[in-house]
């Protein structure tokens, strides 16, 4: 492992600390990269994937590795080639943010980049200011904190812009903290930023980072995450929930598209599959996109089907909910509910789950894995794992491994 230097930048929108270590080369983009929150496409499916029913934090097994990071992190990593991404934040008031990079094969960090927060760092103490996943476009990398700083790096950690959305809207942010994830599409990355005062969702270039468009929204809190979803022949949107309404805006100009009003989840996001949205809103909406840009239908609703924290996942012809410690799962064409199965002792659960081959891995708040064999009509509990770390963040699966960012460090779980 490299030791760390500290440095001083100017960048384009302002004067930074920064702490560098030399680069390695960017790796190419793979196939089974996950390169934001709940992976491609938002899914959180890997379906060709295999990794182990059972491992321990405690005794090793099936760890390939685990190291330490700066400070904390309760949002999830990315990948992208051979590195795991993922950022942390430390120091007074949690106001030094870290983006690292690490090798997927070896645990060895690659590259690490160290920045002060200019916005409010300040959060639940469950929380951290690096609350929201990163995501990358594949020669980007767009790290997001809850104090509403945004920093764009390449992949051989070179910053390449930065802004400062809290400097530009000083009432932007609450106490409790934000941690509302990016998404890209079209060569813009899409910031939801909702709260009681400076309330908005905003596009900006991911080249230049300037401001393309920006939308008001209503002044509510709000932790959920932007959806980029590709319309045929008609380019990407974004759609936006809020405790008010659902929202679709072109991703390239910021246009409104369609607008419902809907009492939506303000924790768990919205999820996609076939044309249609799973909408966490009075239970699971679903809602059936039209191609050419005309408002949505709404389909059926199931309050039996509520996610407490996390997304609702979407697996084959189920869609799968967490209300508490109960995982529900239901008809994606009909929402009717076909099974329910509490997960013992599982206490509280914030980070959405994974579906890997045919294997649902949930981690609990206290770094509890249950491991859910999917079958037809039924789910069997056939691993409970300990971490023995808190995990907030959903994981990341790649190849037969699961990447998994617990509260202080980064672990990779894959058959020894």
């Amino acid at each position: 492992m490299k030791s760390r230097m500290f440095d001083a930048q100017t960048c384009y929108f302002g004067v930074l600390m920064a702490t560098f270590l030399t680069a390695k080369h960017a790796q190419p983009v793979r196939a089974n990269d996950w390169p934001q929150f709940r992976g491609e496409n938002a899914s959180a499916v890997a379906l060709n994937s295999n990794p182990p029913i059972e491992f321990s934090g405690e005794t090793g097994k099936n760890i390939a590795w685990h190291i330490e990071l700066p400070g904390r992190g309760v949002g999830g990593p990315i990948i992208i080639g051979d590195q795991v991404i993922t950022t942390s934040s430390s120091g007074l008031e949690q106001r030094r943010v870290y983006v690292t990079s690490v090798s997927a094969k070896s645990g060895e960090i690659l590259w690490e980049q160290g920045f002060v927060a200019r916005g409010r760092p300040y959060c639940h103490p469950t929380s951290a200011n690096a609350a929201p996943t990163p995501a990358s476009d594949g020669k980007r990398v767009f790290a997001f904190f809850s104090s509403n700083d945004l920093f764009c790096l390449d992949l051989s950690g070179n910053l390449v812009w930065y802004r400062s959305l809290a400097t530009d809207f000083p009432k932007a942010g609450n106490d409790v903290g934000m941690s509302s994830s990016p998404a890209v599409a079209d060569g813009v990355v899409v910031v939801q930023i909702e709260c009681q005062g400076d309330s908005f969702v905003a596009g900006l270039d991911v080249e230049t980072g300037s401001i393309r468009w920006r939308k008001d929204r209503p002044k509510l809190a709000n932790w959920s995450s932007p959806l980029a979803v590709e319309l045929p022949n008609s380019g990407s949107i974004a759609v936006v929930q809020c405790g008010e309404q659902l929202d679709a805006f072109e991703i390239r100009s910021g246009n409104q598209v369609w607008s419902l009003n809907m009492s939506c989840s303000i924790i768990p996001s919205t999820s996609t599959a076939g044309g249609k949205l799973f909408v966490p809103a009075g239970g699971i909406t679903q809602v059936e996109l039209a191609s050419d840009g005309q408002p949505p239908s709404v389909g059926w609703n199931n309050n039996k089907l509520g996610s407490s924290s996390s997304s609702p996942v979407i697996f084959g012809d189920s869609i799968i909910a967490v209300n508490r410690s109960v995982l529900v799962r239901g008809d994606v064409v009909t929402g009717e509910v076909r099974s329910q199965l509490r997960l013992p002792d599982a206490g509280s659960i914030w980070s959405t789950p994974v579906v890997a081959g045919n294997h649902l891995y949930l981690f609990s708040e206290t770094g509890r894995c249950f491991v859910v064999r999917l079958d037809d009509r039924e789910e069997t509990i056939v691993g409970t794992n300990e971490l023995g770390q808190n995990v907030y963040g959903s994981p990341a699966v790649s190849g037969d491994a699961i990447y998994v960012r617990s509260a202080t460090g980064l672990w990779k779980i894959e058959r020894t």
